[in-house]
C-alpha cells in the first residue's frame, strides 16, 4: 500500500477538528444569548453543517485509523496513547451527533439537551486537540523513518 493512503488520517482528523473549532464558534452567540442575556444572532443552519461535518469526518478517520493499524502495525493498541484516547472521543463524537440530529430535527426550547450536547462536543474538541500531540508521536514513530 502506498505511504501516502498513511496520511489521510491525520489530514482527515485536523480537518474535522478545525471543523469542530468552526461550529464551537459559531455556537457562542447562542450560548450568549441563552445564559448571559444578550442579543445576538445564531447561525443555525452553519453551525448544525460545520457540526455534522466535523463530526462525520472525525468519526471516518477514526474508523479509518484504527484499520489501517490494525492491518498493517500488528493491531490497534500498536499506537498507544494515541490509540487508547482516541477510545474516549468515540462516545463524545456520538453523542455529539447524536443530540444534534435531535435538535435539529424538532426545534424547540430545552433546557439540558443543549447542554449535554456542549459538554458532549467541547470534551470531544479537547480531545481532539490532545490526539494532534500524541498523533505527532505516532507519525514521528511509523510515518517518517
Amino acid at each position: 500500500m502506498p505511504k501516502v493512503v498513511f496520511w489521510v488520517h491525520p489530514i482527515l482528523q485536523l480537518l474535522a477538528t478545525a471543523m469542530a473549532a468552526y461550529a464551537l464558534y459559531l455556537a457562542w452567540p447562542r450560548v450568549l444569548r441563552n445564559h448571559f442575556g444578550k442579543r445576538t444572532s445564531f447561525a443555525w443552519t452553519e453551525h448544525v453543517k460545520w457540526g455534522k461535518y466535523a463530526h462525520i469526518l472525525w468519526m471516518l478517520g477514526l474508523v479509518g485509523g484504527t484499520a489501517l493499524v490494525a492491518r498493517h502495525w500488528g493491531g490497534s493498541g500498536a499506537t498507544g496513547d494515541h490509540y487508547w484516547i482516541a477510545q474516549l472521543i468515540m462516545p463524545c463524537i456520538a453523542g455529539g451527533y447524536i443530540t444534534g440530529t435531535i435538535m435539529d430535527r424538532d426545534k424547540k426550547p430545552r433546557k439540558y439537551m443543549p447542554l449535554v450536547h456542549a459538554v458532549f462536543n467541547i470534551l470531544a474538541l479537547i480531545i481532539a486537540i490532545v490526539q494532534i500531540f500524541t498523533g505527532i508521536g505516532v507519525i514521528r514513530e511509523f510515518l517518517l523513518p
